[in-house]
This record gives structure tokens, C-alpha cells and sequence, in this order.
């Protein structure tokens, strides 16, 4: 009753301002004031504001008829607050003034009815907010869930305004958990997949009411993609579409594609006008989706697209272009991708180029000291500083452009940004392995200049050499099960997911005896020979044994791409490094190396 007189007074507010403008006299005379703007406009304001004092006076004479009626008393204060938040009217500041005392007698009188509480409270702001808030809890335990949902949703909103992320997201999870379709709905779900709880956040998207506009609807789909990887995007997409809602083409294709649905990607955005502007991130999405499918004539078209528009997305550009190579070379050739082309071979020289570089300091100091009368003597024969080089540079290369051209868009993936991450896994430990083989097949030859002899090492082994080894695996494997005991199911992992990646994308194609051949056996070889045999081996020929191993274990964390656990790498190549030398060959750190992988595997695959 009372919304309905109050639409009604706020409709002849409105025509009695109107309808005394229309009567304004009219005269031909320049001088007549009502063809001022400003006087008309003052004539408006003078009965506008007339009208507001007339209802504000029958809304006062109501509540001292109806001294308890705490819904007319709260009418009269929004009527108040169409008003006092104006910023076309000149009077607002009388209508604020109005608000002011009309909510301090409000609060002073039915303070303590929820709907009360709870408009007071969204008036406040920031800190006053949060402590004004906290403040009703106790009392609203006793409240009707309805009311209690939206008191924690004010919350939520006082501690995000303020930067508390934590406890919005808290009051956040809280207001959904009493109301579905709760306005902080995404909030809470945006909380729960931060601290691991991805299975409740995916309960509250599912369990919540279709939304009425196609945009809640895409901003859901877009939450569930962003931070709840699999198939929830898709499935929130099917189901809004079989509510009836439009969902945005783009928003229905990031969905799709992260579900592994490809093709249906394709379809989604074949909606997508022709004449229709795209953005950076959306040209992105269609080269992505393109390659995703396989479609080698639509990669090439999107990436032309992109080519044409965004100048500085050349490095992900030509990721993309290396993959469209592999698809289809003969679109790969055409002249408008020249660019990429020598931006990927370009790349590919740095790469073999950059050893090149760091080996120069080693070999002025090798000159150095043989001038000096201070030659050195290389942990193994045969290995020198040219094979130093070659083996970091087939290393380093072969890491770079397999991947690149099995998978695509590899920087994207090494910070864990991409969505599409867990349906990829699979691909990216196919790559590592063929990585890992073609390494092995450009190494060849260097094998052979290695000799089978330093393989095992040879000479009388002492039981101490091994303490600190088996100190550093100890503290690792006190790590990993700390790590594993203290882990969140589902949580997402920190930033560089790489080595992570690759033990879970091997469990899923071949189980734990994959990932352990891959990860504990393959990887061990290869790296000890690359690092230990031909760099330590290349630097021991020009430098100290003490400088080049600190070198050679400053690389070998390097090209790990993990700055968490740089330390820990730099002291794990030290260790393998000095056992070469006093073991004369790579047994020894590679049974090491090969340990600590297995304990790696095994905390990955416990969590």
C-alpha cells in the first residue's frame, strides 16, 4: 500500500513541474523574463520543490498519526532520498538535510527492525559501514534469512570497498550460503576457488536461480571460466541458453574452448556479426580457438586479423604462427606472416646465440690463466667449451620451439594465466617427452666425445661425499610431505605451474609409472648430461672448478622458470656438480637427480 502511494506521489511531483512550465505565459516581448532559461528553470525548481515539501508534509502528518508504523516512516525517508542523491536539482541539499534527521529519528526509534537496520546501513559507507555492520550481527541471528543474506552482502561490499578481500569474500560466502541469488554471489564464488573450496563454489553457481539479464548471465559463465577450470563455464552456457537468455558469443567460446569443445567454439562464434568490432583479448580468442581446432585456413585468417590490429601482440602472435606452421604450412606461407617469421627466427638465433655469449667471459679467463701459467684441468675429457655451448643451445632451443609448435601460445601457459591450462596438460607432457627425445638426438654425437667411461665415473668413492646429498634429499622429501599434508584439495597452485603441469599431464596419459619414467628417469639424464657433462664439463676447461660450478648451477636454475624454488635449484646444481668431479662422472647426480624428481612426482600427485 504504502510503495503504491508513494509511486503515486513521486507521478504528481513529476506533472504538477511539468504542467506549470507548459502554462508559463508566453509573450513576444524580448524582454519578458520567461524567456530566460534560467528564470523558467527557477519556476521549475520553485514548484518541484513546493511539491516535495507538500507530500513530505502529508508523509509527516501520516507517521504522527501512525507513530509505530515503522514502513511509513521508512517511505518517508526513501521518498527524502530520491531527492537528497539528485544532482539536477538545486534543492538537494534541503532534501539531504531532510534525510539526515528523518534517518536519526528512524534509527533512534526502529533500529532494531531488520529492514530498519539494514536501510540504514547501506546509507553508510567504508569503515563507518563495516563497524555499523559487525555491530547487527549478534542481533541478527535471530533475523529471517532473507534479512540475514543481505546484511553479510552489505558487509562484503563495506570490506571490498575498503581492500579487506579476504572478509568480503568471507561475508560474501556467507550471504549465499542463506540466500543463492544473492547480489555478492560472484564474490563468493571468486573467494571459495582462492582458498580451495572449488567444489562449494561450484554448487553456489549451480544452485542459484537463472538471472534475469543476459548480462548477470554472462558475468557468471565469465567467474566460473576464470577461476574454476573445467567444464562449469560450459555447463552455466547450456543452462542459460536453455533458459532462454542470450549469452555473448565471445563469452559462450571461452567456455567451450576451456571444456575442450572446440568445434563448438567455432560455432559460437560464427554468431558473431561480420561488421561487429572485436577486441584485442576477443581476435586472441579467435586465433586460439582456430588452432585449438585444428582449422588451418581460420588460424591464418585470425592471425592476419590480429596482425593487422594489434601491433604490440608481435611475441604471442608469432607462438601462434609457429603452431599454424605445424597445421598448415601452406597457409603458414603466405607473405603477410613474413614478419612472424623472422620474429620466430630471430628468436631461434638469441637462443643459440646466448650460450655463445655467456661462454665468452670463460674463455677470456681461460686465456687468462694460461697466460699466467695457470692452466686448468676439465672434470671430463674430450668436453670442451664448444660443446659447452652446443648442448645449452640444443637444450634451450629444443625447450623453446617443441612446445611452440605442438601447443602454442607457451608464455601464456609458463605463468599459469591460461584458462585452458588443465585440458592441455596431456599436450604439454607429449611435448616434453619429444623434447626431451629430440635433445637426445641433437646430443648424439656429443655422447660420443663424452665416452662411456665417465658415464659410471671411475676411481675410490668415500661414503662422506654422500652426507649432504642425502641431507639435501631429506630436507626436500620433509618438504614435499609437509606441502602434500598442509595442501587444500583443489586449490589452485602458485605461479610457475610447469613442473606441475607436466607430472599430471603424464599420470593422465600412461598413470604414476609415466610420470615417474618422465619426470624421475628421462628428465635426470638428460639434464645431468646437458648441465653437469657438457657445460660444468666445457667451463672446468677455462675457469676454476668453484667458478664454473657456481655458474653452471645458476643456469641450471635459471631454466627452470621458477623463482619460488631458485635457491633450492642453485644448491641442488652446486651438490651435483661437485659429486661429478669427485665421482668423475654422472652416475652419481643422476641417481641423485632421479630421487629428487621421485619425491617431486610423488608430493604432485598426493594432493
Amino acid at each position: 500500500m504504502y510503495r503504491i502511494l508513494f509511486r503515486r506521489m513521486l507521478a504528481a511531483l513529476g506533472f504538477v513541474c511539468v504542467t506549470h512550465a507548459l502554462a508559463a505565459p508566453t509573450t513576444s516581448s524580448p524582454a519578458d523574463p520567461l524567456l530566460s532559461q534560467e528564470a523558467m528553470t527557477a519556476q521549475v525548481d520553485a514548484a518541484s520543490l513546493a511539491k516535495y515539501r507538500e507530500i513530505v508534509g502529508t508523509f509527516n502528518a501520516a507517521v504522527r498519526a501512525r507513530p509505530n508504523d515503522s514502513a511509513l516512516a521508512l517511505a518517508r525517508c526513501r521518498f527524502m532520498q530520491n531527492y537528497s542523491w539528485s544532482e539536477d536539482l538545486r534543492w538537494g541539499e534541503q532534501a539531504q538535510t531532510d534525510l539526515n534527521a528523518c534517518q536519526k529519528a528512524l534509527k533512534a526509534q526502529f533500529g532494531d527492525i531488520p529492514e530498519v537496520a539494514l536501510y540504514v546501513l547501506q546509507s553508510t559507507f567504508g569503515k563507518a559501514a563495516i563497524e555499523q555492520g559487525s555491530a547487527l550481527l549478534p542481533k541478527a541471528k535471530t533475523w529471517p534469512a532473507a534479512d540475514r543474506a543481505r546484511l553479510h552482502a552489505a558487509l562484503a561490499n563495506a570490506y571490498e570497498a575498503t581492500q579487506d578481500r579476504r572478509n568480503a569474500g568471507i561475508q560474501a560466502v556467507q550471504a549465499a550460503e542463506l540466500l543463492s541469488d544473492t547480489p555478492v554471489l560472484l564474490l563468493a564464488v571468486r573467494h571459495l576457488a582462492l582458498t580451495g573450496e572449488t567444489t562449494k563454489a561450484r554448487r553456489l553457481l549451480m544452485d542459484a536461480p537463472v538471472p534475469k539479464t543476459p548480462w548477470q548471465a554472462n558475468a557468471r559463465i565469465n567467474t566460473a571460466h576464470d577461476v574454476l577450470p573445467g567444464t562449469l563455464a560450459r555447463d552455466l552456457v547450456l543452462r542459460m541458453q536453455k533458459a532462454g537468455l542470450k549469452i555473448d558469443p565471445y563469452t559462450s567460446a571461452r567456455a567451450l574452448l576451456q571444456a575442450g569443445d572446440a568445434p563448438g567454439a567455432q560455432r559460437a562464434l560464427a554468431d558473431v556479426k561480420p561488421d561487429s568490432p572485436e577486441s584485442a583479448q576477443n581476435r586472441a580468442l579467435r586465433v586460439s580457438v582456430a588452432l585449438a581446432a585444428g582449422d588451418g585456413p581460420a588460424a591464418s585468417a585470425a592471425i592476419r586479423a590480429s596482425l593487422e590490429h594489434d601491433t604490440n601482440n608481435r611475441w604471442p602472435l608469432a607462438q601462434s604462427y609457429a603452431v599454424l606452421l605445424s597445421i598448415d604450412p601452406a597457409a603458414a606461407m603466405r607473405p603477410a606472416f613474413a614478419s612472424l617469421m623472422l620474429t620466430l627466427l630471430l628468436a631461434g638465433l638469441s637462443i643459440v646465440l646466448l650460450p655463445g655469449l655467456l661462454m665468452f667471459p670463460a674463455h677470456y679467463v681461460g686465456t687468462v690463466r694460461a697466460r699466467k701459467g695457470r692452466p686448468t684441468i676439465a672434470i671430463f675429457e674430450g668436453i670442451g667449451l664448444r660443446h659447452a655451448w652446443y648442448g645449452l643451445a640444443a637444450f634451450c632451443l629444443a625447450t623453446w620451439i617443441i612446445p611452440a609448435l605442438l601447443i602454442g601460445q607457451l608464455a601464456l601457459m609458463r605463468t599459469g594465466a591460461s584458462a585452458e591450462l588443465q585440458i592441455l596438460q596431456p599436450k604439454l607432457a607429449m611435448a616434453h617427452l619429444v623434447t626431451l627425445g629430440v635433445v637426445s638426438v641433437l646430443l648424439a654425437h656429443t655422447v660420443g666425445k663424452f665416452g662411456w667411461r665417465q658415464w659410471p665415473g671411475y676411481g675410490n668413492w668415500k661414503a662422506r661425499w654422500f652426507i649432504w646429498p642425502a641431507i639435501l634429499l631429506a630436507v626436500a622429501a620433509i618438504s614435499a610431505w609437509v606441502m602434500a599434508r598442509h595442501a587444500v584439495p583443489g586449490a589452485p597452485a602458485d605461479s610457475p605451474l610447469w613442473n606441475e603441469v607436466i607430472v599430471h599431464g603424464a599420470a593422465q596419459l600412461g598413470g604414476p609409472g609415466l610420470a615417474l619414467l618422465l619426470i624421475a628417469v628421462a628428465v635426470p639424464i638428460v639434464e645431468e648430461f646437458v648441465f653437469r657433462g657438457c657445460l660444468l664439463g666445457g667451463l672446468t676447461r677455462h675457469m676454476s672448478f668453484a667458478a664454473a660450478n657456481v655458474w653452471q648451477a645458476l643456469i641450471f636454475a635459471s631454466v627452470h622458470f621458477d623463482a619460488k624454488h631458485f635457491l633450492f635449484f642453485v644448491v641442488f646444481g652446486l651438490t651435483t656438480g661437485w659429486l661429478a668431479k669427485k665421482t668423475h662422472g654422472l652416475a652419481a647426480p643422476i641417481v641423485i637427480h632421479a630421487i629428487n624428481n621421485a619425491i617431486f612426482v610423488a608430493m604432485v600427485l598426493s594432493r
